[in-house]
């Protein structure tokens, strides 16, 4: 979301249980004598691939088996950093990270879909790390956005972006980075499907503006869109999206724009990140302004029109 992450407090049964609700269903597969449609083991390799990503950091260690997963020109949405564009930028933070006590880390969806053309597709869920530092066990959780592309070397992720519960350890951007942050300019207009997201998103913003954050949150919802809540869970559904800002106020305003996107060749599923200025007033009257990106994934709806399916995103510098 949008929204500056707060802490979250949940347990790994949590995200075991999950799964018993309705995002799981796009889990249920054909019965098992049947033989799987195309769209069905696009979905099946794709949430492979997915869960697979533990198993290759386990193998290769951090920085590559994260990456090994990344398109070369992977958007990547790191915590306290800017928009970087680059599969070997993204390996040198994930570098920097530096976990300096055992660990596992996984990755468990809670969603996957594929496009039409089964070439493009989206997944998301929870980050899973796991450390024993001085023999005590401890168990972090973040959730995770990903739209994956379907290349010749099967799929890998082109966009992706991680929320927290707590606040990421604070990072420099490494030098080999630097040059791959995406400068701060609003996406220009496209053509066809592209454009459609690209102006949805821009229209987005202006909503929340007029109308407030949480009115236009749930208007651009769909049906069975999903936000990262603060105790871990996920809200699902345009009202109880909508409700979950409160009532809108002057005294707070939440604007973005789009810089980046992409659109699957058969039109009907997408991507954009862009950036988010939150300003407001603090209780002794001062104002604040916080900084933020976002990863949204868009679905083509039966009515032609463009709706989120799920949004995340981090703090970013000024």
């Amino acid at each position: 979301m949008r929204r500056i992450p707060v802490l979250l407090m949940t347990a790994i049964a949590a995200a075991a249980c999950h799964h018993g609700a309705s995002p799981g269903a796009s889990f249920v597969g054909a019965a098992l004598l049947e033989p799987l449609s195309d769209s069905e083991a696009a979905h099946d390799e794709l949430l492979r691939a997915d869960l697979s990503r533990g198993d290759s950091v386990a193998r290769l260690g951090m920085p590559d088996g994260l990456a090994s997963s990344f398109a070369d020109d992977v958007v990547y949405l790191r915590g306290g950093m800017p928009i970087i564009r680059g599969r070997g930028a993204a390996k040198a933070i994930a570098a920097a990270e530096s976990i300096a006590t055992p660990f596992t880390i996984r990755w468990q969806p809670v969603r996957a879909e594929t496009s039409r053309d089964g070439q493009s597709g989206y997944s998301y869920g929870y980050t899973i790390l796991s450390t024993a530092a001085a023999g005590a066990p401890a168990i972090r959780v973040d959730r995770y956005i990903a739209y994956w592309r379907h290349l010749p070397v099967g799929w890998r992720i082109a966009a992706y972006a991680e929320t927290y519960g707590a606040p990421p350890t604070a990072l420099t951007l490494p030098q080999e980075a630097a040059s791959a942050a995406m400068s701060d300019v609003p996406m220009a207009r496209r053509t066809g499907a592209l454009e459609a997201i690209r102006a949805a998103d821009a229209d987005f913003s202006s909503d929340a503006t007029k109308f407030g954050a949480g009115e236009a949150f749930g208007r651009y919802a769909a049906g069975d869109a999903q936000i990262f809540s603060g105790p871990g869970e996920f809200i699902s559904g345009p009202h109880a999206i909508s409700e979950s800002f409160g009532p809108p106020t002057e005294k707070n305003t939440l604007i973005w724009h789009p810089v980046h996107g992409e659109v699957a060749a058969s039109g009907d599923l997408g991507f954009t990140v862009g950036n988010a200025v939150f300003t407001g007033i603090r209780e002794d009257g001062a104002q604040m302004q916080r900084f933020s990106k976002y990863l949204t994934i868009w679905k083509k709806q039966r009515d032609g029109s463009w709706r989120y399916v799920v949004d995340g995103g981090s703090s970013r510098p000024q």
